[in-house]
């Protein structure tokens, strides 16, 4: 098996190009590795489809960056059946990771190379792939004002972005319709997700019922509120405490289900953050593809 391994110098703190490439070295001679590093968004897509498009052996890409970087490897590799993705997380936020295992065993290159794949699901939203959460509404907000600030390596970027977004996006005017129900009649959210995984946001358990391979995604739409309730909300949700029946304060606000499809709409353009990359639209059809990539889990 060939193992290729895409490096995004730009995620986290520092260039991690030089420091990976250097413990590749001890391992080049016992397995057939190949390195390649990313320099503009969507590059490693890119890199995965036209490497696939040339070779049917099997491989593995490695995603060596964040939860972005992994976005766009899977981007890359769905419909392959010669392909498999791995993780070697160098990120700011590192979410789908904690739903998968333990962080220090991915970055075991060792274990790593010898990881066996486990099938997992992917979300479908229009035509792209999310691995990990689909969110709209305030997180989405957030997630555009920190990747602004991380391009300028502001520190505390998520942060800021939520100071934003108590601003900007307290109500936002998108339909969540699932299963062809519609899950808010108003119309209108503080802020909703579709989840395989169960992180966001780097710290936030934002799906704690969450299986990445049931062939189901986890739904949550929060209606419109005061900045009261919200941070009542924030401190439950980042132990994924929202759902326990004891919070009737928040349960109130609260609409959960899950599904194998839904849609979004409205009647101007929202943001929708998919594994934290910001993509526009009016209306996005969204469903979950069961067991549709091969991913490397380490023992």
């Amino acid at each position: 098996m060939k193992h290729v391994f895409i490096i995004n110098p730009k995620a986290g703190k520092k260039d991690n190009f030089k420091y990976i490439n250097s413990l590749l070295e001890n391992y080049k001679s016992g397995y057939d590795i190949e390195v390649h590093q990313t320099n503009r968004e969507l590059d490693a897509t890119e890199f995965t489809k036209n490497y696939l498009s040339k070779y049917d052996g099997e491989v593995r890409f490695y995603a060596c960056g964040g939860d972005g970087t992994l976005n766009e490897v899977v981007n890359g590799i769905v419909g392959y059946d010669n392909a498999s993705v791995g993780l070697f997380p160098c990120g700011s936020g590192n979410d789908f990771v904690k739903s998968v295992g333990d962080i220090k065993m991915f970055n075991d290159l060792e274990k790593l190379l010898n990881a066996p794949n486990k099938e997992i699901d992917v979300i479908k939203v229009n035509d792209k792939y999310s691995i990990n959460v689909v969110n709209f509404g305030f997180e989405a907000y957030v997630c555009k004002v920190a990747n602004n600030l991380k391009k300028k390596r502001t520190q505390n970027s998520y942060t800021l972005g939520i100071v934003a977004a108590l601003f900007m996006a307290m109500k936002n005017e998108i339909t969540v319709e699932v299963e062809g129900e519609i899950i808010n009649q108003s119309g209108t959210l503080l802020l909703g997700s579709f989840a395989n995984g169960g992180y966001a946001g780097g710290k936030y358990n934002c799906a704690p019922r969450y299986q990445v391979d049931d062939g189901l995604m986890e739904v949550l739409v929060v209606k419109p509120t005061n900045v009261f309730n919200l941070i009542s909300l924030i401190k439950v949700y980042e132990k994924g405490e929202h759902l326990n029946p004891e919070q009737t304060r928040i349960a109130k606000l609260i609409s959960y289900c899950r599904g194998k499809k839904a849609k979004l709409y409205s009647k101007k353009e929202f943001d929708v953050c998919i594994d934290g990359e910001i993509i526009s639209g009016k209306e996005f059809d969204v469903e979950i593809l069961e067991r549709k990539i091969k991913f490397a889990i380490p023992n």
